[in-house]
């Protein structure tokens, strides 16, 4: 059985799909018994796909903005999606 601590380690891989079928189901066992791992696993897909609407990625412009601005863009895009849920 995966433990919390395993699961937050392997985040990145099971989120990249580089898990094998076997330790994808695994880490889905852990989150449908764990409601803490599900939330975190939740956040990173949340943070994963703000850094990427905000084009935050490697080659796509970052060396034309400043750290700071890039946060402040992405904390805009995550207000404004927290307020359009409600």
């Amino acid at each position: 059985m995966l433990t919390c601590r395993d699961l937050a380690e392997q985040a990145d891989a099971f989120l990249d799909g580089e898990m094998s079928l076997a330790k994808r189901l695994q880490v889905r066992l852990h989150m449908s018994m764990c409601n803490g791992c599900a939330r975190f696993m939740k956040q990173m897909r949340i943070t994963r796909s703000l850094i990427t609407a905000e084009g935050c990625c490697a080659g796509a412009g970052v060396e034309d903005k400043t750290v700071d601005t890039q946060i402040d863009s992405i904390l805009d895009v995550f207000e404004n999606r927290k307020q359009s849920r409600g």
